[in-house]
C-alpha cells in the first residue's frame, strides 16, 4: 500500500540518531582535547564522523549501489552533518571567558591589545 511507504518515519530516526551519535563523539573528544588546537577541530571532526557513521549506515540499507543511491547518501550525510550541528548550537553553550588582561602601558591608548582566557567543555559550541 502507499499509505505504509508514504508515512514511514524510518529515515528521519536513522537520520535523527546518527546525527545523535555525531555530537555525543565529537563532544566527547573535545572535551578529553580541551580546547581548539592546530590538529583539533570540532567542525570539521564532526564533518568527517558524520561522513563515518552515515556512510556505514546508509550502506546497510542499500542491495545494489546505483548512481541515485550514492546522491542520497551524500545527501543524508549533508542532512547529519547539519543536524548534530544544530543540536550543538541550541544545546551547547557559549565559550566561557575567564579573564581580561591588558598591560598597563597600554591603557591610555586607544588601540588595547586584551588576552583572553577561554574555558572549553564537551558543551562549548562548535562554531563560534
Amino acid at each position: 500500500m502507499v499509505q505504509d511507504t508514504f508515512f514511514n518515519i524510518n529515515p528521519v530516526l536513522v537520520i535523527g540518531g546518527c546525527s545523535l551519535v555525531v555530537v555525543i563523539i565529537t563532544s566527547f573528544i573535545h572535551h578529553r582535547v580541551g580546547e581548539i588546537t592546530g590538529w583539533w577541530s570540532p567542525k570539521w571532526a564532526s564533518f568527517l564522523f558524520s561522513v563515518i557513521i552515515g556512510g556505514i549506515v546508509q550502506f546497510q540499507f542499500v542491495e545494489v549501489l546505483e548512481p541515485f543511491h550514492v546522491i542520497v547518501i551524500v545527501g543524508n550525510i549533508f542532512l547529519i552533518f547539519l543536524s548534530a550541528v544544530g543540536v550543538n548550537a541550541v544545546l551547547g553553550k557559549p565559550i566561557e571567558v575567564l579573564g581580561d588582561f591588558e598591560p598597563e602601558g597600554d591603557r591610555g591608548k586607544k588601540g588595547k591589545a586584551s588576552f583572553y582566557a577561554f574555558r572549553e567543555t564537551w558543551r562549548t559550541r562548535w562554531f563560534e
